[in-house]
């Protein structure tokens, strides 16, 4: 557990992300500080306009809760939960923040309620309340209305209402007020979204919420099928992914921020509120590892609906199915002062060849998992593969999104194979005897046989990022995690050492994603999936021992909380990119799992 120190005189513009916690309630998510300052709260829903925007912009809002005077401060999750607890101590004593969100599934009616929870553990310690809301982004500064209850913020279309017990004043365009606690004192503050007036904090039953919370994750978590050395990481892991499902659709956004970036100060910065095809694979393999069907099931189910539309497979979408996204940006200062910061996702116009493999394998895992294909879903699956028969000859703009023009991707080519062999098989276990399964199989070995041969640069001595490329890619350590080449052939583990020898990040496992020019100006971090996949691969090859290694390695880059963001600083294993990212947490579990399978088949289970 980390110590952080923050003398309230002078707090940090912005916090490294490892000193944030996330908490939600099935529709959205928020980022606490272990200052005690939530400055990170899209309302109601994930993509929301920003109600507390401070994580990009210190006068983009902020609500605080922390000491009068210099303190240390702690964060955990109570075990089991999401409920997060910032703990402060100062000279006098020591106090604690319960920070929550009732989690409601199936309701109807978009409401939010952040419930925090004040604690008096020893001494005598005065607490600041400070309550400063910026609707759309910061562009909107709501009128402030004193009541008996507490505070009430409103535009026209828009409120908060903020209740509590404790007295508070209110300033131009902000609320602040002071409260003493002493061992063994509690209150309660409650922000409402969308109460039109202040009712009286008895009534929100906090210790009753909290208590429902608590029994909630509790239960949700005990059905977590693991029980190894890894459990506490793959229990976050999941309490997180649950975090990022929007529970009135099943969609899964890939992280609840936007624009935080992937080197300080630099350009790479994008909104992550959506979700994208792509993760699908990746997705439904780790929550039927772990036995989380239910969710695995309603996720397929949300996505398949979208196929049905009609319309082009897009690469992604927004949580209620929007296929238009449009990317514009926002006069914010961006967190480190990196810009532009962004809104929307233009890479939703991109042709990306290998999300239909990502798919079709999705749905076979949710076939094998005893889920049941409507004709109608199967009728625009098989669709979808005739698509990747007429057009996995075209160029594409690949896994990373680069805005640098379309290219030959290997991995793009990998999982069209992927989506011909999965269709393939889809089709035998469903007994459709009138899908082309023999055209399908045909095609499937001339991408292969093409990609043996146009993708291997023997001067390079590995696979490389696309035809005719020198480049390294990191994504094509996927190749035996899905079955296009055992682990064991030889240009795996050359390609696995080339990429180990060209674009390591610093100390082992660390690895950049690729070092070519991709179009976008600036550097980046190193990218935490790949050297998950690095895990999955070693594991497979056999060598157990560093596989370990690589993991354990891994975990000590999580945040004290057990959160991963898209990448760290290969140096100062700063976090870097939106937090937390579900595409790291995916990645640790299925690493987890693969080594699971690897030591049970080598003690012969």
């Amino acid at each position: 557990m980390s110590t952080f120190s923050f003398d309230p005189q002078k707090l940090p513009t912005f916090k490294p992300l490892e000193a944030y916690g996330l908490i939600g309630d099935s529709r959205t998510a928020v980022l606490v500080g272990a200052d005690g300052a939530i400055d990170w709260a899209c309302l109601p829903d994930f993509d929301s306009p920003a109600q507390f925007a401070a994580l990009l912009d210190p006068r983009a809002g902020c609500f605080a809760v922390c000491p009068t005077e210099p303190f240390q401060a702690t964060q955990r999750y109570e075990r089991g939960t999401n409920v997060l607890v910032t703990e402060f101590t100062t000279p006098k004593g020591t106090v604690r923040v319960r920070d929550f969100m009732p989690f409601i599934p199936r309701r109807k009616t978009p409401t939010a309620e952040i419930y925090r929870r004040l604690e008096g553990v020893a001494g005598r310690v005065e607490l600041t309340i400070y309550f400063a809301p910026r609707f759309d982004y910061g562009s909107q500064i709501p009128s402030l209305t004193s009541s008996p209850y507490g505070v009430l913020a409103s535009t026209e279309k828009e409120t908060i209402a903020l209740s509590t017990e404790v007295p508070l004043e209110i300033w131009d365009d902000y609320a602040i007020g002071q409260v003493c606690l002493e061992e063994g004192q509690d209150t309660y503050l409650v922000a409402d979204w969308g109460a039109t007036q202040v009712h009286p904090v008895a009534i929100y039953q906090g210790d009753r919420r909290l208590w429902q919370v608590r029994t909630f994750w509790r239960n949700w978590i005990d059905r977590l099928s693991y029980h190894g050395r890894y459990r506490d990481a793959v229990e976050r892991s999941l309490l997180t992914l649950k975090l990022l499902i929007y529970e009135p659709t099943g969609a899964i956004i890939a992280a609840p921020t936007t624009s935080l970036p992937e080197w300080p100060g630099g350009p790479r910065n994008w909104d992550y509120r959506f979700s994208w095809v792509r993760d699908s694979a990746f997705i439904l393999r780790a929550l039927f590892q772990a036995g989380y069907i239910e969710e695995g099931t309603a996720y397929l189910d949300w996505l398949l609906g979208q196929v049905l539309e009609g319309g082009p497979l897009q690469v992604l979408y927004g949580i209620r199915g929007e296929r238009y996204l449009p990317e514009r940006t926002l006069p914010l200062r961006g967190y480190l002062d990196s810009q532009p910061v962004r809104i929307g996702n233009e890479a939703v116009e991109q042709f990306q060849l290998d999300i239909y493999g990502s798919l079709l394998d999705a749905a076979l895992r949710y076939d094998q998992q005893g889920g049941a294909l409507t004709i109608i879903e199967w009728e625009r699956l098989q669709a979808l593969t005739e698509e990747v028969r007429q057009r996995w000859r075209e160029p594409d703009s690949g896994i990373w999104e680069a805005r640098s023009g379309a290219f030959h991707y290997t991995y793009s080519k990998v999982w069209a194979w992927v989506a011909l062999t999965r269709a393939t098989q889809l089709a035998r276990r469903l007994g459709a005897a009138d899908a082309p399964v023999d055209v399908w199989q045909r095609e499937a070995a001339k991408i292969r046989r093409e990609v043996l041969t146009k993708a291997w640069n023997p001067k390079v001595g590995a696979f490389t990022q696309y035809y005719g490329s020198e480049a390294l890619d990191a994504s094509l350590l996927i190749m035996p995690l899905v079955g296009f080449l055992p682990a064991s052939d030889e240009r795996v583990q050359q390609t696995l050492q080339r990429c180990l020898e060209r674009l390591a990040a610093g100390p082992f496992p660390l690895l950049y994603r690729y070092l070519n020019d991709d179009g976008i100006e600036g550097p980046e971090g190193a990218f935490l999936l790949p050297s998950f996949w690095l895990v999955e691969v070693l594991a497979l090859s056999g060598q157990l021992q560093r596989a370990r290694i690589a993991l354990d390695r891994l975990l000590g880059l999580q945040s004290p909380l057990g959160l991963y963001a898209e990448e760290v600083h290969p140096e100062t294993q700063q976090l870097l990119g939106n937090f937390p990212q579900g595409f790291s947490h995916l990645g640790l579990i299925n690493a987890v799992f693969r080594l699971q399978e690897i030591q049970r088949l080598h003690e012969g289970w």
